[in-house]
């Protein structure tokens, strides 16, 4: 078994996903690579609540939950100051607002190894160089 990528050890980790199976799998994978996952939020109004904590390293935030866009999210999340990326299934760029283009995006379906290196990169601590089965 690779060793656990050091880069996510003790990391605080919002998960926001309204699909179940998604969010489990996002929750054992990085609990596997050692971060502490915040959440899953299924919804908006969970979400906002979760994005009050302390401590946040960063958060995964999927766009459409249940239905609503997870905008607020995200403003909320920029407010604080706490790096995310968008875990989505929509292509188009166009329907995400243009003060959020910026924000890293990772295609639904996507590879838990690409999330962690893509998670430990953007959320401050480096390259990943051993990654999680």
């Amino acid at each position: 078994m690779p060793q656990k990528p050091a880069e996510l050890r003790g990391m605080r980790i919002l998960v926001v996903e309204d699909n179940f199976l998604v969010s489990e799998m996002l929750r054992d994978f990085l609990s596997q690579c050692g971060a502490e996952v915040v959440g899953p939020a299924p919804r908006v109004d969970a979400a906002l609540q979760l994005c009050e904590q302390e401590g946040l390293d960063g958060a995964l935030l999927d766009i459409n939950l249940a239905g609503q866009e997870g905008f607020p999210v995200a403003t909320r999340l920029l407010e604080r100051g706490v790096p995310f990326m968008f875990l989505s299934g929509y292509d188009d760029v166009e329907m995400i607002p243009c003060g959020l283009r910026h924000i890293p995006r990772l295609a639904k379906p996507f590879d838990c190894n690409e999330v962690a290196e893509m998670a430990a990169r953007h959320f401050g601590r480096g390259a990943v160089r051993n990654v999680c089965d």
